[in-house]
C-alpha cells in the first residue's frame, strides 16, 4: 500500500473520519510530524505558533563565530 494511502487511513482511524478543516497542507504536515490525531496536530501547531511569536517578541538571536548567542540589532532608519 502507498505511504500516502497509509497516512490517509491512519488519519481516518485516529479521528473517526476525515476532519472537516483538513487541508492538503495539514495532511502533509501531519504525515511529516507523524501526528494523525487532529486535536494533537492542532495543539502542536499552536505550540509552534507560540514559540515563533515568543522568539519574535524577544528579538532574533544568532551565534557569533565562537558559538556565543548574540542579539541582532534592528535597523532604526
Amino acid at each position: 500500500m502507498g505511504r500516502m494511502k497509509e497516512a490517509y487511513i491512519q488519519i481516518m482511524n485516529d479521528n473517526d473520519g476525515i476532519p472537516e478543516d483538513l487541508t492538503l497542507a495539514d495532511f502533509l504536515k501531519m504525515k511529516e510530524l507523524n501526528i494523525y490525531n487532529w486535536q494533537e496536530y492542532e495543539r502542536a501547531q499552536e505550540r509552534t505558533r507560540l514559540q515563533l511569536n515568543k522568539q519574535k517578541d524577544l528579538g532574533e538571536t544568532t551565534k557569533d563565530s565562537e558559538g556565543e548567542s548574540i542579539r541582532r540589532e534592528e535597523n532604526n532608519q
